[in-house]
């Protein structure tokens, strides 16, 4: 997030379901004026819902997908074996400003996604 050290940062970890079927493990960090956001309101909207309510403007994202193997409880969160696959994503995002907003390390269940691109050439 690019904050100083000993400087207060927000803890979101969410288990996301369709259908009642856990589909993702998400984890995300966010600068510390945020910590009145609640579970209850995470229940109801996404994070990046809640912040554009707030004003903030997300305008560009840096994101890593991968895979490995599931870590500490994200095989059972996931209802697969403890350390099975599951394909990652890595993102920071940022403001108009260019201010990191949100830093995210998230899990999924390969047999629920897939991740679509388009390539254009210059």
């Amino acid at each position: 997030l690019g904050v100083e050290p000993g400087s207060s940062v927000v803890r979101v970890r969410r288990q996301r379901s369709t259908d009642g079927a856990p589909v993702a493990v998400l984890e995300n960090y966010l600068p510390g004026e945020f910590a009145d956001i609640t579970g209850e309101q995470l229940e109801e909207r996404g994070l990046y819902q809640l912040l554009r309510a707030r004003g903030v403007a997300i305008r560009i994202a840096h994101q890593r997908i991968g895979a490995r193997r599931a870590h500490d409880d994200e095989g059972e969160l996931l209802g697969i074996d403890h350390d099975g696959p599951v394909l990652t994503m890595e993102r920071t995002a940022y403001d108009a400003s260019g201010r990191a907003i949100e830093y995210g390390v998230h899990c999924y269940r390969p047999d629920s996604y897939s991740f679509e691109t388009t390539l254009v050439a210059k």
